[in-house]
């Protein structure tokens, strides 16, 4: 049997039950992109494919994609995290304090705000981050910590890019 032709029934007969995996999971707004890569994926790695277990194999697949994208939305949040300021889920106050973490960022070295984007948003580790950065793990691990105290002390040093406690961000 042709591979190409093998992958085409593959896609046509799971391509809707990983969409709805990725769906029931990650929502409409992403589960095709975790469909479609997990399609991606399955194309480079076709000849691992378990004959017998091609829908197990990827849902497997989809399920790491989707760990990974929950990660990386988690870091995201975890660098912008509004603090817990009595108003709930007010936009303004998450609009204040998301411009005060890009305003400190924005503050730092292009080299530092670089590895602290490469460790919080791309979710590298010290040792890939450093090699990305072109220094070694325990340079980057100094510059990281660094950037951290800058970053807490610019917001520290600057109330007016924080929201306070009862007061409207607007």
């Amino acid at each position: 049997m042709d591979e190409e032709a093998d992958f085409t029934r593959l896609f046509q007969e799971h391509y809707e039950s990983v969409l709805r995996y990725a769906w029931r999971r990650v929502g409409p707004a992403d589960a095709p992109d975790i469909a479609n890569e997990t399609f991606r994926i399955a194309w480079e790695k076709y000849r691992e494919v378990p004959p017998d277990r091609k829908l197990p194999w990827l849902y497997g697949t989809a399920r790491k994609l989707i760990g990974n994208l929950v990660k990386k939305e988690k870091r995201r949040e975890g660098l912008f995290a509004v603090h817990d300021v009595g108003g709930g889920d007010d936009h303004a106050v998450a609009v204040v304090t998301r411009q005060a973490a890009l305003t400190a960022l924005n503050s730092l070295s292009e080299s530092d705000r670089e590895l602290v984007l490469l460790v919080a948003w791309e979710g590298l580790d010290l040792r890939e981050a450093a090699q990305v950065a072109g220094c070694s793990r325990a340079a980057a691990g100094m510059r990281l910590h660094r950037a951290r105290r800058r970053l807490e002390q610019f917001l520290s040093d600057h109330p007016q890019h924080q929201p306070r406690f009862g007061e409207s961000a607007v």
